[in-house]
């Protein structure tokens, strides 16, 4: 039986599941919660970047003065070109003067349009590389909005109420739940299958526990109240989209898709350096369908590596090859620290390693309840490593967006927008291993029923 039958079971539900206007609404509703900080009493010059950038904007004219910012360094004067950044900025400048809440709104709006982006690209990537999860197309649109929900309620800062509940309670529902729909009341020789099959509802409560811990740990406290954050969430919002506009020509060979992704690439670079390294991912995208997608594949990589090269020249030909102060005052002491830093955020259960080396082998530890629950989240991992064996296409790319898109930022001091980019990739891995487990633990209480019935 699929995994979500019983979710999915009325028909005007599956049909409704798969309507993007549906969607759209549904990730509209769980972004308001960010209408908080759009309204919050936040004045904009109590912030000092955002003082020095209306400061440039009104010297230069504001709207008026807009190509200045297309040859040369951008408002705060630290070395980086980010035209698109100041043109979004500029025109929020002519509509809303200093009233901050005008700025946020518009870093609202591209947090809704980035979610409903987020659940686009899920969607058709849920069709390809988890098939095998999630049969029918009303289980891959509940998966793909399940992203968007979630990526939504991290960047409002809204998961605080999930956090206090464990993993297990939702693992043991799940368990109780399939467990009276699947075992017959007068099955026998439970504990005998509990003994043979144990070890793979283990395995699957531990996938459970690693995505669900991450997933509801990920929030964004100031991403649409800081208005500086528009760098992030503006490159984040044009690149994914643009990675969509991209499979959509590879799919359907339609050059107002291939013209949509060049310019909405172009322009996330523009806002932000960090998708330089959407290049990586796309790559292996295009190989991955080049059977499928033919010369539309490799044209599209052509002309966005092309986009790529074209902004890195034109960024060394206006603005200093040097690092600036401010550049070099964000770099961490010790590259090693960053590739440390990086994996960490990869794979958590490197920071158990560090733990258990610092405090050594010490009975009188476990007097302590933070030590027996590193020690299970350790027991725990083998479960991810099992989720990712088997679902290796999945887990791969995802992990490969994160760390290259993270790469970079993870040479410098931490910033909670530097992580804005990356979250998509983590949170695409973290709802698969929540997915993934569910779908064992049914599997194995399945295999019970039939065995025992």
């Amino acid at each position: 039986m699929p995994i979500f039958d019983p979710l999915l079971s009325g028909s005007t539900l599956s049909r409704r599941l798969q309507t993007p206007l549906s969607a759209f609404c549904l990730v509209i509703v769980a972004n308001l919660p960010g209408l908080q900080q759009v309204f919050a009493n936040a004045p904009l010059r109590a912030d000092t970047d955002t003082a020095a950038m209306l400061n440039a904007m009104r010297d230069t004219g504001g709207i008026a003065g807009w190509w200045t910012w297309f040859t040369g360094d951008w408002f705060l004067r630290n070395g980086f070109y980010r035209p698109t950044t100041c043109l979004s900025l500029l025109l929020d400048y002519t509509l809303y003067g200093e009233s901050g809440w005008g700025y946020r709104l518009t870093n609202w709006i591209l947090a809704i349009l980035t979610a409903f982006g987020a659940y686009l690209v899920l969607l058709w990537f849920s069709r390809h590389w988890l098939r095998h999860l999630l049969a029918g197309e009303a289980q891959q649109a509940l998966f793909a909005l399940a992203g968007g929900l979630a990526f939504s309620l991290q960047q409002t800062d809204s998961l605080h109420w999930l956090q206090p509940i464990p993993a297990w309670w939702w693992v043991g529902l799940w368990i109780l739940w399939w467990g009276r729909r699947t075992f017959p009341k007068e099955a026998v020789g439970w504990k005998l299958w509990l003994r043979q099959h144990g070890w793979s509802l283990w395995l699957g409560a531990g996938a459970f526990f690693w995505g669900w811990d991450r997933l509801i740990a990920s929030e964004f406290g100031r991403l649409i109240v800081w208005v500086p954050s528009r760098t992030a969430l503006l490159s984040t919002c044009l690149g994914l989209w643009s990675l969509w506009s991209l499979i959509r020509w590879g799919d359907r060979g339609q050059g107002r898709f291939l013209l949509l992704a060049c310019l909405l690439y172009a322009g996330s670079l523009g806002a932000y350096e960090q998708p330089l390294m959407l290049i990586i991912p796309m790559l292996v995208l295009v190989v991955a369908m080049r059977k499928r997608w033919t010369w539309r594949g490799w044209l599209g990589l052509a002309v966005m590596v092309a986009i790529a090269f074209a902004y890195v020249v034109l960024r060394f030909a206006l603005l200093p090859v040097s690092l600036s102060g401010y550049q070099m005052q964000q770099l961490r002491s010790s590259p090693m620290l960053g590739m440390l830093h990086l994996l960490q955020t990869l794979l958590p259960v490197i920071s158990h390693f560090r733990y258990w080396l610092s405090v050594g082998f010490n009975p009188y530890l476990f007097f302590f309840k933070s030590a027996w629950d590193m020690l299970v989240a350790d027991f725990a991992f083998v479960g991810v490593v099992a989720a990712i064996w088997r679902s290796w296409q999945w887990f791969g790319w995802w992990l490969l967006w994160q760390g290259t898109t993270y790469l970079p930022m993870s040479l410098l001091h931490p910033f909670e927008h530097y992580y804005y980019l990356p979250q998509f990739g983590q949170n695409a891995v973290d709802l698969a291993l929540i997915v993934g487990s569910l779908w064992v633990i049914q599997r194995r209480l399945a295999s019970a029923a039939f065995e025992y019935s």
